[in-house]
């Protein structure tokens, strides 16, 4: 049941993120106002929210892409035999 939740998840979060590329390559080809032109002015003007969002989305990356070395995510699967 939680497997499918953290599934569901992030096919939520890719799709608004192929959508928000989508909006923003549509507004630069049609001359129109860029998601950018928002997010610029309240990095701005909010540069420590902004670090911290950073920060917390760089850490969500990393523990997302490196992993344990073994168990249920890993490439292995499984613990390695302990070396004699």
């Amino acid at each position: 049941m939680i497997g499918n939740v953290f599934s569901w998840t992030v096919t939520a979060l890719f799709g608004a993120i192929t959508l928000l590329l989508a909006f923003e390559s549509w507004a630069l080809l049609t001359n129109q106002r860029p998601i950018t032109d928002y997010i610029r002015p309240a990095v701005h003007a909010y540069p420590g929210f902004a670090f911290v969002i950073a920060i917390v989305i760089g850490i969500l990356v990393g523990h997302f892409l490196w992993g344990p070395a073994y168990g249920r995510t890993s490439p292995m699967g499984v613990k390695p035999p302990e070396l004699k």
